[in-house]
């Protein structure tokens, strides 16, 4: 009985090898492949499963715009840095199209957006306004931070108010002598401070 099953056995093994691929052919490097595919996979599978619910689902609001980042290192302070440059990026992205959906709304209250100095005007604005938009007044709304394979995943969520990416064109837009000299224009500004002070009070 014990003979049959040590037969057994080294007739296991005999088929095992015999249908594992021979090394440096074609066949293992396809099956290397294929191995370090599911080991990444995992790895993947296990990354998803740790993100927050708050990061994969940002919450929308008309008052503030938010983004997500995350950040991976060895250390701590490195990750959670790399995670809140990744928020403002994608932050960035959002008040930019934010404040030219604005510029736009102005240039068609004032009907000159076709006039080319006013167009070179509102394109020097808006970039402006962005880069002050982008400096300050981001805020903090969650983080958290996962150990995994030995380093830290931090997450951070941001989030900046919609009317002060607003209010920074209006001032923008006063400074600037053609844009603040149209025709209609105080009408425009009006309409914009308007809209301002009806988020702001709906902040509050």
């Amino acid at each position: 009985m014990r003979l049959l099953t040590y037969t057994g056995i080294i007739t296991l093994l005999v088929t095992l090898n015999a249908c594992a691929p021979r090394p440096g052919t074609p066949e293992a490097a396809l099956k290397k492949k294929q191995e370090a595919i599911e080991v990444q996979e995992k790895k993947v599978d296990k990354t998803v499963s740790s993100i927050p619910k708050w990061c994969l689902n940002p919450p929308l609001s008309d008052l503030a715009l938010s983004a997500c980042g995350s950040g991976e290192s060895s250390n701590m302070n490195m990750a959670r840095n790399r995670a809140i440059l990744a928020a403002k990026r994608l932050l960035a992205d959002t008040i930019d199209s934010e404040i030219s959906s604005r510029m736009e709304d102005f240039l068609k209250s004032t009907g000159t957006g076709t006039n080319e100095a006013v167009k070179q005007a509102s394109e020097i604005v808006t970039k402006n306004t962005t880069i002050e938009a982008k400096l300050t007044g981001y805020k903090q709304l969650k983080t958290e931070a996962v150990s995994m394979n030995g380093k830290f995943q931090f997450y951070v969520l941001l989030e900046y108010p919609v009317g002060q990416a607003n209010q920074a064109l209006l001032n923008q837009i006063k400074k600037d002598e053609i844009l603040s000299t149209q025709k209609n224009a105080d009408k425009a500004m009006e309409e914009l401070e308007a809209e301002i002070e009806k988020r702001r009070k709906n902040k509050n």
